[in-house]
């Protein structure tokens, strides 16, 4: 027995050999090439709670909105620093995605305002500009947009 989904998908833009290159969608469901993520399953979670209660998140599926800072596109292991909450550099987190799979993923640059829903991870230590150590909420990104 078949399934059907319904996307809400509002326009397909196709070039030679049928690839999907951007599509515009509703506001509860985001697609990806592999699934459908949707926003009812994802909750979101401020980057103060993320910051002061590590352990209460890990593994929790969230959402949130922010400024890139940095890409670094890797075959296996593709992230960016994304700062939360406006411009306070205090609050930037890492976030992790699949560069293969994430769709025009070369819109990505610093300064671009991006969405993203994924999985909380264990948070990352590393030291500040200033030689301080600290750390840094970690996600694990299901799905990474630039916000609409």
């Amino acid at each position: 027995m078949f399934k059907r989904v319904v996307l809400g998908i509002s326009l397909i833009t196709l070039i030679s050999g049928g690839s999907i290159i951007s599509m515009k969608y509703n506001t509860t469901d985001a697609v990806n090439f592999n699934r459908v993520v949707k926003r009812k399953d994802y909750n979101y979670v401020s980057f103060q709670n993320l910051y002061e209660n590590p352990q209460l998140y890990t593994g929790t599926k969230v959402y949130q909105y922010g400024t890139v800072e940095k890409v670094v596109f890797n075959s296996n292991s593709s992230y960016m620093l994304v700062v939360l909450n406006g411009k306070d550099q205090s609050n930037i987190i890492k976030l992790n995605f699949d560069y293969s799979k994430t769709d025009n993923a070369n819109r990505f640059s610093v300064g671009t305002e991006v969405r993203f829903y994924g999985k909380v991870s264990k948070p990352e230590q590393y030291e500040t500009g200033r030689g301080r150590e600290t750390s840094r909420p970690v996600i694990e990104a299901a799905y990474v947009d630039l916000k609409k």
